[in-house]
């Protein structure tokens, strides 16, 4: 019996170490701010993505929900956005999508396929938010062309599209690599029940 309980408690302790780390890598999301060149270098669709990919239970939705509501309540006072705004549902709907992304990857144990569920994240939160901007912006024609404009050169006067897009690959390669590298050196089998992770019986 402790022996079971030794096993029932350790992969309890190692998501909970791992949920920590998830929330205070989360709270690095304001480095942007004082360097503007790296706008958009973040944790945080790598945080997302793992989260769905390595948690389970209400831990699953739990972490991402609150390093990314309380980042974002400390963050977007600086740039004059509130949480309601619609790019801001759209960027909320675009992180939701990678979470779906990183459940689809719930079950493997390579870290390969995981640095490209970060890279298709990547470009699914690009490609969702500039094309808002295009839809909402009028400063882009609404065509093909206005559309490559936003993803790439973005609107005269502004920082090119492209730079926010190398930060954003770099970043969540990067984080995917290094967090994704952990989450697999301690991820073990648990029972999907909210919370209650169960030793696995071999047969």
């Amino acid at each position: 019996m402790p022996e079971i309980n030794q096993q029932t408690k350790s992969p309890h302790q190692n998501q909970l170490r791992f949920v920590g780390l998830l929330l205070v890598i989360g709270l690095s999301r304001h480095i942007p701010l004082s360097y503007p060149e790296l706008s958009n270098f973040s944790p945080i669709l790598a945080l997302v993505l793992l989260s769905g990919a390595s948690l389970r239970g209400y831990w699953s939705w739990v972490t991402p929900l609150c390093a990314v509501l309380v980042t974002d309540l400390i963050i977007n006072p600086s740039y004059g956005l509130s949480l309601l705004e619609p790019f801001m549902l759209v960027t909320l709907l675009s992180y939701f999508l990678i979470f779906l992304l990183g459940k689809k990857l719930s079950s493997t144990r390579s870290l390969g396929k995981l640095i490209g569920g970060g890279i298709a994240g990547a470009l699914l939160f690009h490609f969702t938010t500039c094309g808002f901007a295009w839809l909402g912006n009028p400063a882009y024609a609404k065509s093909a062309s206005g559309f490559l404009q936003a993803l790439t050169i973005g609107e005269p006067g502004f920082a090119p599209a492209y730079l926010f897009l190398r930060n954003t690959l770099a970043s969540t390669i990067l984080f995917t690599a290094a967090l994704g590298w952990i989450a697999l050196r301690i991820k073990a089998p648990v029972s999907p029940a909210i919370g209650n992770p169960r030793p696995v019986r071999s047969h």
